[in-house]
């Protein structure tokens, strides 16, 4: 048994009803084991403040949708278990047991973004222990980029490389079923039977992407009325766009994959497909649509879009975009629902600073002047994203965006909602600014799948963090960055956007955070390791009741910061049915 399954123990012992599927998705919580935690801390706001989730990152790459509906619609049965949300809610399952119960001929687990680095590695140790007898496959942007690192360890049996995945996993599936040769699979890392690494080539690198999402049913709702009901789309691989920070920009696209092209794209048939869907689902009047990507699609894919959403009936939809659409483009948008958003990420109300980051595309005058024109049109809110740890971006700079989000606040009365974030824990690998730190003022502290490994097990959350810039810490873009939400709530509740309560209440959670992880992180940083254990054993009661909150205490975000149930979100399927679920661990546990 390897280090990390060694950490797990059982907590209960009851017997999962048998889970069968010729392909078994799994979404790791970012860290396992985290139930019960006390030498790692959580704080508030974990995730940025950006979207719906907890620290442990529950959202899995929407390429487990696609890889639903075509390899079922080929006679292959694919289910997902989102080990992230199922480990929320029901604290007390036993991993030994369910993977016990699995009755599947292939597991992937993704590695997508590098926060699931540690919980991808841990429930791959723990499955192969428990049931050596699974194939273990890696998937995502990040397995692409670490291929050959993550396929020498041992509990990991393959890595599908790519960003359209398709065809090369049906082609493994039909290996599998036959016993023919994995050799013949493309896009495939594999090792033999006597552990030698075998590479098939990378050489399924489609100009199409993928298929699109079946959303005519959902996961089983909560009935709480603060129950998050969002579905998300998107229908590009790689980006049009150059953002020096990101994984999945057109220059990272193309640096991972080996291609000429930084973005592969939906047909507009398979966009018209997904978009119909979502009219299937006879609760798809309470759903908001996040639709990411837009400006990727031009001419008919993007027409393909508008139209697909006409009769979708969604409360609402929320068109993220790079530029400034035009107002004929912005009259289309509010047809296709009773209430519809734009989403714009200037990051810096700087345009030094947003050039150098890879926007700067429009002036705070030009901003301003679209917004008068995009609201007459009947958009009813934009969001407008700034971050914490761009380029030529120091602590002044950070303090005139939220002085900035305070000008947008007055003159459009929550109308305008701008949002700041620290963009943490990591850097993209494969980004701009990972691959050229020096260059673009960056210092980066993990460059291997070992070293964001070794990383995400610290104490501390800027311990965990891998950069930082050369006008701003590790410790500044934490602190600098929380300051800066927490005086932009202050600036919302001064406005009447938010009630002074509410407000008063998440940013008595912020400086929580901040004087905590002072502590925390002072003793993360004691270089004996003895004594550094030591002292965060004194602090495992602090750090473990805030955890719980974090945690199990409903996910809470800038847009709206009042506590809501982490489930019946697009991303949370459980592989079996909550029923069930709760039917097992309501049984006896069997004593020793």
């Amino acid at each position: 048994m390897t280090p990390e399954s060694a950490r797990y123990s059982s907590i209960a012992d009851s017997t999962f009803p048998r889970l069968k599927a010729d392909l078994l998705l799994v979404h790791p919580p970012a860290f396992f084991e985290f139930r019960g935690r006390s030498d790692l801390y959580f704080p508030f706001l974990g995730t940025s403040g950006d979207v719906p989730i907890t620290p442990l990152y529950e959202f899995f790459p929407l390429g487990f949708k696609k890889l639903q509906r075509a390899l079922g619609q080929r006679g292959y049965e694919v289910k997902i278990l989102n080990l992230s949300t199922l480990l929320i809610r029901f604290r007390k399952a036993d991993l030994n047991a369910l993977f016990e119960s699995l009755d599947v001929r292939l597991v992937g687990i993704d590695l997508h973004w590098m926060v699931h680095v540690q919980g991808s590695l841990a429930i791959a140790e723990l499955l192969k222990s428990v049931r050596p007898d699974l194939p273990v496959m890696f998937g995502g942007i990040s397995s692409t980029y670490y291929a050959s690192e993550l396929v020498r360890r041992p509990s990991i049996d393959m890595v599908m490389r790519g960003y359209d995945t398709i065809a090369p996993v049906a082609q493994l599936l039909d290996v599998l079923s036959t016993g023919r040769s994995l050799a013949e699979v493309p896009n495939l890392l594999w090792k033999s039977d006597d552990s030698s690494v075998r590479d098939n080539g990378f050489t399924h690198t489609p100009t199409t992407f993928g298929c699109g999402i079946d959303w005519s049913s959902v996961p089983e709702r909560s009935p709480s009325l603060l129950s998050i009901r969002e579905v998300v789309s998107t229908h590009n691989a790689g980006c049009s766009f150059g953002c020096g920070y990101c994984g999945g920009s057109r220059d990272a696209f193309r640096r991972i994959h080996g291609v000429s092209h930084g973005v592969a794209k939906k047909s507009p048939e398979e966009i018209g497909y997904e978009l119909g869907t979502m009219r299937r689902d006879k609760g798809s009047e309470q759903y908001h649509l996040y639709a990411m990507g837009l400006d990727n699609l031009g001419g008919v894919h993007h027409e393909a879009f508008l139209n697909g959403l006409d009769g979708a009936s969604l409360k609402s939809v929320n068109f993220e975009q790079f530029y400034l659409p035009d107002v004929e483009v912005v009259e289309r948008m509010v047809r296709t629902s009773k209430r519809t958003l734009i989403t714009l990420s200037p990051d810096s109300h700087d345009l030094t600073v947003a050039k150098a980051a890879g926007r700067g595309v429009y002036t705070n005058e030009e901003l301003e002047r679209w917004l008068d024109k995009a609201l007459n049109a009947g958009i009813s809110k934009v969001d407008i994203w700034y971050f914490v740890g761009m380029p030529q971006q120091d602590e002044k700079s950070v303090q005139k965006t939220v002085e900035y989000c305070n000008r947008l606040l007055q003159k459009f009365r929550g109308k305008a909602d701008p949002m700041i974030c620290p963009l943490m824990p990591y850097l993209d690998p494969a980004s701009t600014f990972f691959e050229n730190p020096e260059k673009h003022g960056y210092r980066v502290f993990c460059r291997t799948v070992a070293d964001h490994h070794a990383a995400s097990k610290r104490a501390s959350p800027i311990s965990r963090m891998n950069y930082e810039t050369r006008w701003l810490s590790r410790s500044d873009i934490f602190y600098v960055g929380l300051r800066a939400v927490r005086a932009l709530m202050d600036a919302k509740a001064n406005v009447g956007m938010f009630a002074r309560p509410r407000v008063d209440g998440f940013n008595a959670r912020i400086d929580d955070a901040l004087e905590f992880t002072r502590v925390v992180h002072e003793v993360d940083s004691v270089q004996d390791p003895a004594e550094r254990r030591r002292l965060l054993e004194g602090l495992g009661p602090d750090i473990l009741a805030r955890n719980e909150e974090v945690l199990y205490g409903g996910v809470m975000d800038q847009t709206y910061p009042v506590a809501r149930p982490s489930s019946g979100r697009w991303c949370d399927e459980l592989g079996w049915t909550p029923t069930q679920i709760e039917a097992t661990l309501a049984r006896p546990v069997k004593s020793g």
